[in-house]
């Protein structure tokens, strides 16, 4: 079948496609939110069908004219007396921190005139890096726990003069503690432990410290020489010189800005100069603040609110003190705009009336006017490029899932190809691409006219804002550009210059994106985005070292120690530090150096041993620690191969023997059946010998079935091939039996059993067939070589954890091998190979046994002879 889909060409073309249309998708995207000032994707369809009077702008407008109106209400009750602006009025600052207006009373004792506040405001604002004096406030605590305030130079002319006596309790030097505490160290108590008393001896405070930066006073507060006499003087402000300046700091800030604001004027408010009219009825003071002259009656104020939401084309807003009467036929959220415009009154319980409409007509030309001939004139663009926005979204996405599915893939077949950039390390491959990208961007930002790119940037500050500061400098008419924001449907939308500089920049960033992607798809499909990463071969490597951290501890230290000198040798740079330097470069050049000559002697060792050289040794002379070792496991290795090769040859020796005894123990048997089959050919079959004839035949024939038995028996077991049924044995029932039937051949042999066993069960967790056939062959080993006349101890004892069966008899024939050559397989006690047995029988019960989870074990003594077998013991539950 032909793949065309997967053609070179064709890919390409798909790559073009998705890279152009997703620059097309980032200019249409970054164009609407130009003009729509908004993120919300999905609102931006719904944006682009309404009305400029259903739009969010008109609302934010209306809203933001309702902001004025509260702002002028309370700037005119803030500067003015009887409707003039009064300088005279006393500001008190606490109140003004709290809600941004004053009544001209002193309440709280911290109070200025507006004149002064203004003129402090003004150098405060210019200046504020001047407003503040270190250490110029001294803070005495009374016995009483209370606080008092001195100027730092007050507080030492009273000490030197002898006013105030520092008593130090516990032998302090008092001019050193002075020093300090005017030079700030001491900002809290509880350095030291003094008193500060008076000429007769009382004690005026217990403890002082240095306040740390102060306000500097251009003007003392009403009543007072300094701010420091207020708060000594009132208990209520008594420790509180903090927020005191807190609170100065911030009507500074705030009431010069609000007189700038006020000195502005509200002129766009005015009857005749706006489309905007508006009520606001305080129900506590019957005033009635508007911009139309015929709604100033406050007794007829709901007849005027329904002749202004009633007029013809207006949209309107009501505001009343419950939300339940809330009013209003804008695409507004009734709940937020209730609470939201509340909060902007500085009314502490609000209860006023508030209502605006606006004349959809227009028939002035304000702003409310302007932006709707622009609103009308981009809502065309806007709906053309939301348009193009859909249509590139769904080529862009196309495009990609094509290029995610056939990455790697050809036409030929179904292997997946990569290129030499797929073999690069994951991070490498990643930041080679960053880093074009970000060459490219600086490049192209520095040949642009840079307003696309101021554009792009205040785009995230007008949306965080919510867009209301646009509408706020409209309508204080002042320049747009100087706005710190995005720009709106109000207006005109992105040069074609502009459009295109993102364009250019999309398609830049896009290429840039897919030469990523799709290596990191082929990469995903290869399986090797982790196993070629530059991050697993170093978290392999710091696990490798912590794996082995018994040997790399001491080196890592080391490199740590070397890389602190030369640390401090680059930030201090003196004589001292590049002596260090040197010192460690050498220690270090003398480590590396002396490593590659122990490194040598190891790999001369390596190399005589490769050769086949086994009696050679690494001289351990001058190797310390880990060299030491490591010398000393390959002589180890030398010592091992030479033991293998001993090992091995001397299995050759057994299996040449194996080979000499099986082919003899079968020999054996059957030439003699041979000859006795020939015999009774040329026999009379009546004749009496005939039969003895048969039982020696019948005697050889077993012996061989045994013997080949045992072979068999012997290769599974060595081979393992053999499955094991484990079940709970009594071995004093087993033992029994196997004496039981052992019994005739102990008898013929003429030997006497003597069995001791315990009163209890001795249970053992092993396989009961395997079992058996482990004590068949140790008891007829014992019938087989037992001295004739003798006895054959066997006894089991129950230990703890285990259970111990021992096996003894004198042996017939001298013993002249090991104990462990009686295991291997075809060695017998005796030299002859005369006897019944097959060689194999003590082989296979010790592999049994071991199979089994016991232990075997011989043991010869002289003559003697003994078997030890010991298994887990199984307990009652």
């Amino acid at each position: 079948m032909n793949k065309w889909y997967r053609k070179t060409g064709v890919k390409a073309i798909v790559l073009i496609v998705a890279i152009l249309s997703g620059a097309m998708l980032i200019t249409n995207l970054l164009s609407l939110m130009n003009l729509a000032g908004s993120t919300d994707l999905p609102s931006l369809w719904t944006m682009s069908q309404q009305p400029f009077e259903e739009s969010q702008e008109f609302n934010y407008m209306v809203e933001n004219y309702m902001d004025d109106v509260l702002t002028q209400i309370r700037l005119e009750n803030l500067f003015e007396t009887d409707g003039m602006m009064n300088r005279n009025k006393e500001i008190d600052v606490m109140e003004y921190s709290k809600n941004d207006t004053a009544n001209g009373e002193n309440v709280s004792g911290i109070a200025y005139s507006l004149e002064e506040l203004i003129n402090w405001g003004e150098d405060f604002d210019s200046a504020e890096s001047d407003n503040y004096a270190k250490n110029s406030v001294i803070v005495c605590q009374k016995p009483e726990g209370t606080y008092e305030y001195y100027y730092t130079s007050d507080f030492m002319t009273r000490v030197e003069s002898g006013v105030f006596d520092i008593i130090m309790q516990d032998g302090s030097d008092v001019d050193g503690f002075l020093q300090e505490l005017q030079n700030g160290k001491y900002t809290s108590s509880g350095f030291y432990n003094f008193d500060i008393v008076d000429m007769e001896g009382n004690i005026l405070y217990t403890d002082c410290w240095n306040f740390g930066s102060a306000l500097i006073e251009k003007y003392a507060p009403q009543g007072a020489e300094n701010l420091l006499q207020v708060v000594n003087n009132s208990p209520r402000l008594n420790g509180k010189l903090s927020v005191i300046y807190d609170d100065l700091a911030y009507t500074l800030g705030n009431i010069y800005s609000d007189y700038q604001n006020y000195q502005m004027g509200f002129e766009h408010l005015e009857e005749g100069n706006t489309n905007f009219t508006y009520i606001y009825a305080n129900n506590d003071t019957k005033k009635v603040v508007t911009n139309k002259t015929s709604y100033e009656n406050y007794a007829e104020l709901e007849k005027n609110v329904q002749n202004l939401i009633s007029e013809k084309d207006v949209k309107y807003m009501v505001i009343y003190p419950k939300l339940k009467d809330f009013n209003s036929n804008m695409n507004v959220s009734k709940s937020d705009k209730w609470e939201k415009l509340r909060s902007y009154s500085s009314e502490k319980k609000w209860n006023s009336v508030f209502a605006v409409a606006v004349d959809t007509t227009y028939t002035i030309q304000d702003q409310f006017y302007q932006n709707k001939v622009a609103y009308d004139n981009n809502i065309p663009y806007f709906k053309g490029t939301t348009w193009l926005l859909v249509l590139s979204i769904i080529l862009f996405l196309g495009a990609t899932i094509w290029l995610t599915l056939e990455a790697g893939r050809t036409a030929e077949d179904e292997e997946l190809h990569l290129n030499g950039f797929d073999h690069w390390k994951t991070e490498i491959a990643a930041v080679l691409i960053v880093l074009i990208w970000i060459v490219g961007s600086y490049i192209g930002i520095h040949f642009w006219n840079g307003n696309i790119y101021t554009m792009i940037n205040d785009i995230p500050t007008y949306l965080k804002d919510g867009g209301t500061y646009f509408e706020y400098y409209y309508a204080r008419g002042m320049d747009v550009s100087s706005a710190y924001m995005s720009a709106s449907l109000y207006l005109p939308s992105l040069s074609i210059a502009e459009l295109a500089e993102i364009y250019f920049y999309g398609v830049f960033t896009l290429g840039c994106f897919f030469m990523g992607y799709v290596s990191l798809i082929k990469r995903i499909k290869g399986r090797n985005l982790w196993k070629n990463s530059l991050l697993r071969v170093i978290v392999r490597f710091i696990y490798k070292i912590y794996d082995n951290r018994k040997k790399t501890t001491k080196t890592v230290l080391l490199l740590c120690g070397f890389f602190l000198v030369q640390g401090i040798a680059v930030l201090f740079r003196n004589g001292v530090t590049m002596l260090l330097v040197l010192l460690a470069d050498v220690g270090v050049f003398y480590v590396v150096l002396n490593g590659l000559l122990l490194k040598e002697k190891l790999k001369k060792g390596i190399e005589e041993i490769a050769l086949g050289n086994m009696e050679y040794q690494i001289p351990l002379q001058g190797l310390r620690g880990e060299n030491l070792k490591l010398a000393e496991m390959i002589n180890g290795i030398a010592n091992g191969f030479h033991m293998a090769v001993e090992e091995a040859m001397k299995n050759e020796r057994l299996k040449t023997d194996l080979i000499t005894n099986v082919s003899h123990d079968i020999k054996t048997p059957l030439t003699s059946i041979i000859n006795y089959v020939a015999i009774l050919k040329q026999s009379d079959i009546a004749d009496p010998k005939i039969q003895g004839y048969l039982d020696i035949l019948e005697a050889k024939a077993q012996r061989l079935k045994t013997l080949t038995e045992d072979v068999v028996e012997a290769s599974k077991v060595s081979s393992g091939n053999i499955s094991l049924e484990y079940m709970d044995v009594d071995l004093v029932e087993m033992i029994q039996q196997t004496e039981g039937e052992m019994a005739e051949k102990f008898e013929a042999r003429n030997l006497k059993m003597i069995v001791n066993l315990p009163a209890e069960p001795a249970v053992v967790h092993v396989d009961g067939r395997r079992m058996w056939r482990v004590l068949e062959n140790i008891f007829g080993n014992a019938a087989k070589y037992a001295m004739p006349g003798t006895r054959v101890y066997a006894d089991l004892k129950l230990e703890e954890d285990t259970v111990d069966l021992s096996l003894k008899n004198v042996s017939e024939h001298q013993l002249n091998i090991s104990a462990d050559e009686l295991t291997e397989r075809f060695i017998r006690g005796d030299l002859s190979r005369s006897s019944e047995g097959s060689g194999l029988g003590l082989s296979i019960a010790q592999s049994l046994t071991t199979m089994q989870g016991g232990t075997f074990n011989l043991y010869l003594d002289g003559d003697l002879f003994r078997v030890n077998i010991r298994f887990p013991r199984v307990k009652k539950q």
